[in-house]
Parts: C-alpha cells; structure tokens; sequence
C-alpha cells in the first residue's frame, strides 16, 4: 500500500512542472504581443494650445500669420500644416508643411508670439499656388483656405479653421 501513494505523488511532480512551464511561456507571449503590437509605446501627450490663423497685408505683401494667443508652447519642429485652397476654377490645391522647413528661423512658438509667411512670393509657394498672379486671382474671386495644423509627437489635431484669402 505504501508503494501506491509514492507512485502518485512521483506523479504530481512533472504536472505541476508542465503547469508552470506553459504558464510561463504564456506570459512571455503575452508580453512579446505587447510591445510589438505597440500597446507599450506611449505617444507624447499633445499641447493644449489656442492657436489663429489669419492674413495680413504689409504694404503690398499677403502674409499667412499663425498666431500664439495662449497655452502650452509649441516646437515648431514638432508641426504639420496642411492647407487647402479652394482655388476660383473649381480646384482644391492641397499643400503640406512640417518640421523644421515650416518656419526656419523660429524653434519655439510662444504665448503672444506669431510666425508668418513673408511677402506674397512665400504666401504664393507656402499654398502650392503657382505663382503671384495665381495668388492675386484668388484674393480678387476671395477663396477659401482650409488650415489643419497636427503635433506631429502625439498625433493630434491642435488646430483647425478656414479663413478668405484676402488682405485686412
């Protein structure tokens, strides 16, 4: 009788090592899954900024100006700006900046601080028009520009409006 219950007890011994062994590799799935389904990565968190969008004339040049009217400040780095143009022939001309090409002599964008296009040659390039005159045209038939502006870090739309293209 003795030898019986020492044969089942020899037995409990490679189930339980089994058990743990596939809980085990069980875990290690789940966790290799994790960081290559990208669960682990955390994207930054994105800037609660108040941000307008608007043109200027300066003498006879249309800038485009990007306005910092409060919030967190921004790198400019870490922008995208896409914008549309609903050009008077019917065509949606799409353009899209980011990075460090957006505005190169500024890295930061402050509370009470704006970058802007420049004079109508840079406006003209900045919308994918196809040159002065394309500009002129649209400011006398007063298109439409669509703005969206991204934190390219987290991922998220910061800023979204439309305004006419035409001097103030």
């Amino acid at each position: 009788m003795v030898e019986g219950i020492q044969e089942r007890e020899n037995a409990v011994s490679p189930v339980i090592g089994v058990m743990l062994l596939l809980t085990i590799v069980i875990i290690m799935a789940a966790l290799v899954s994790a960081f290559t389904g990208g669960v682990i990565n955390q994207k930054e968190k994105a800037p609660s900024v108040n941000l307008a969008v608007f043109t200027a004339n300066y003498g006879d040049d249309l800038q485009i100006v990007f306005e910092h009217r409060g919030g967190d400040q921004i790198r400019i780095s870490d922008l995208r700006v896409n914008t549309w143009v609903h050009h008077p022939d019917g065509d949606m001309i799409a353009a899209s900046h980011e990075g460090e090409y957006l505005f190169p002599d500024t890295d930061l964008l402050r509370s009470g601080g704006s970058v802007s296009t420049g004079d109508r040659a840079d406006t003209s390039r900045f919308l994918n028009l196809n040159d002065i005159q394309d500009l002129t045209n649209c400011m006398s038939q007063s298109s439409v520009v669509d703005v969206a502006i991204y934190h390219l870090p987290s991922g998220v739309l910061i800023h979204k409006s439309s305004f006419i293209l035409k001097g103030r």
